[in-house]
């Protein structure tokens, strides 16, 4: 496994075991969820189809409610697997310019309007985009990226055909949407302009942070959460996705302690100039 980043976290937040361990109060299928003081509301019309947002996800935007964290006003913002528009919503609240929501589920598009409808937020300065990112060519480059990527390995006997299986499972190793994320990163990101990942420590975060630093980003901690693995929505498989997972650990690729991991809220700056 390659080297971390040296900057040590401004926080760690480490959430109780259990369901009633998490950042949302219930388990719901809609929840108010506050960020840069506005008090905003989201919900899922099928959870089967998009993913109600997980601690994973909901970890980046605390994480971005402290110090340090990067002027989102006036940004023109990408949000990579926007799900049921958690970042989306977020971002156009605390008055990015424009938002892109991109997301390779079909089902991602209706429930992101929604999400920023329901919200009074100007549906104007939303764009949804239904592609895989590999595919992705936009015809300009944004000042933010911002990302929860899927981080659970895929295994043949608990895969999936619905929405969940896009939102939570990426490879063999977890890691598809990290690589393409890195790969694609520079063709997406405007010189000076930042990326913000909430990463999974089940999906190699050294290999992630060393890939990107190598090419001249500045990689920042923001924060560490420390929760139960997700996985509920495999119980039926509980068993097969902890051995992939141990596999992985054996391997130098993944870290977790039982069935707790941690998710690091990682800001990686795109150098002006290379």
């Amino acid at each position: 496994m390659t080297s971390a980043p040296d900057r040590t976290p401004t926080r760690r937040r480490v959430l109780p075991a259990g369901e009633s361990g998490s950042l949302w109060e219930v388990r719901p299928s809609c929840g108010i969820f506050a960020f840069r003081g506005t008090r905003l509301r989201l919900m899922v019309e099928d959870p089967s189809e998009v993913l109600f947002p997980t601690d994973c996800g909901l970890s980046l935007l605390n994480a971005l409610d402290g110090a340090g964290a990067p002027v989102l006003e006036g940004v023109n913002a990408l949000d990579i697997g926007a799900g049921s528009g958690l970042y989306s919503v977020a971002l156009l609240a605390a008055g990015a310019e424009r938002v892109t929501a991109l997301d390779i589920n079909p089902a991602s598009v209706a429930q992101t309007v929604a999400n920023v409808t329901a919200n009074g937020l100007d549906r104007s300065r939303l764009t949804c985009v239904t592609s895989a990112l590999e595919e992705y060519a936009p015809d300009e480059r944004f000042d933010l990226v911002i990302t929860n990527p899927p981080h659970l390995p895929h295994d043949p006997s608990y895969a999936r055909t619905d929405g969940l299986e896009t939102a939570l499972v990426a490879g063999r190793g977890g890691r598809a949407v990290y690589d393409a994320v890195a790969d694609r990163v520079d063709a997406l990101l405007a010189p000076g302009g930042s990326l913000l990942m909430a990463h999974s420590s089940l999906a190699d975060i050294p290999r992630t942070v060393a890939e990107l630093t190598s090419r001249g980003y500045e990689a920042e901690t923001l924060a560490v959460f420390e929760m139960d693995i997700p996985l509920l929505a495999y119980a039926e498989h509980m068993e097969t996705l902890q051995l992939r997972l141990k596999e992985l650990r054996a391997e130098g690729r993944a870290e977790f302690d039982g069935s707790r991991f941690t998710v690091h809220a990682l800001l990686f700056r795109r150098p002006v100039r290379r």
